[in-house]
């Protein structure tokens, strides 16, 4: 029987658990033997964690290629836990704390990490701050492009091509984000339908959905009950749907179609540059700018 990279046969990767490093009340995980399986794993127990478990989850699923490059202080601060709690779960993980954690994920990156960058989270304060902010923009918008990948947002923009009227839904945080692709796409003159409460009146629009339309559900952080029904209404009316949310392990991610786009913590509340640019991208392409008139093009001839 083939070996497996954790050393076992195949098949079972996961190494022993250490004994004595159990969490409290819990069971503890044997550990895996790099970031691939710790990232499924998260995400597969995830409804059984603490939610101060499950907000320090989301982080690290989002952020694993960030993790080398973090204290264990800085990821409680964007998780919005306690770095005690950082350090038990990495143990309830089967790790001896979260340095060893960090290491692992380190050395299933390939090639090495760049140098830790300036303005990068836990570094706002002091200093240049506005030059802090601004190179934690260019971080988050870095990692931001990297996610979307050779595809981009077209499966998402693809879905929805000639779907009218188009469904926005959101609350909370996604609002801006709205705000901006419902103004870009009437200003094209296509139709479009906000839903932002779960109010009687934006229910009763939920149950009568057209069969052209099509849906974007939008969502940022734990505020996800609107973008979530509207994605039920959509899959009862039989029509098609995307999301944008901020994590992976968000109930509104489980659309047929949709884009992660992590939004990084700035002073207690999401930053959401990097989000907001891809939305913008995504509002271009539902609705491209018209073309310019015949007679500008013979200017200067």
């Amino acid at each position: 029987m083939a070996a497996s990279p954790g050393g076992g046969p195949a098949g079972h990767a996961d190494r022993p658990v250490r004994k004595g490093r159990l969490s409290r009340g819990r069971t503890n995980f044997a550990r895996p033997p790099d970031a691939h399986p710790l990232a499924g794993r998260l995400r597969r127990d995830y409804e059984s964690f603490s939610p101060a478990q499950q907000a320090l989850a989301r982080y690290l699923v989002d952020h694993l290629a960030e993790l080398p490059l973090l204290s264990a202080h800085e990821v409680a601060h964007a998780a919005h836990c306690s770095p005690a709690t950082v350090v038990r779960f990495a143990q309830a993980l089967g790790y001896t704390g979260y340095p060893e954690l960090q290491r692992t994920v380190r050395a299933a990156q390939r090639p090495a990490l760049p140098p830790r960058r300036a303005g990068q989270l836990g570094l706002f304060a002091g200093g240049d701050g506005l030059e802090h902010v601004f190179a934690a923009d260019h971080l988050a918008l870095d990692d931001a492009l990297a996610r979307l990948g050779r595809d981009g947002i077209a499966p998402l923009a693809a879905t929805l091509a000639g779907r009218s009227p188009l469904v926005l839904a959101g609350e909370g945080h996604a609002r801006p984000v709205i705000a901006l692709i419902e103004e870009r796409v009437e200003r094209a003159g296509r139709a479009v339908l906000v839903l932002e409460s779960l109010e009687p009146r934006f229910r009763a629009r939920l149950g009568a959905l057209e069969r052209t339309a099509g849906v974007l559900a939008v969502a940022v952080g734990r505020e996800t009950a609107v973008a979530d029904a509207a994605l039920q209404a959509a899959r009862s009316a039989g029509i098609p749907a995307v999301s944008l949310v901020d994590s992976s392990l968000s109930p509104v991610a489980r659309a047929p179609v949709s884009l992660v786009v992590p939004a990084d913590e700035r002073g207690g509340a999401p930053g959401l540059v990097a989000f907001i640019a891809v939305a913008q991208a995504l509002a271009d392409s539902l609705a491209p700018p018209a073309k310019p008139a015949r007679q500008l093009a013979a200017v200067g001839a």
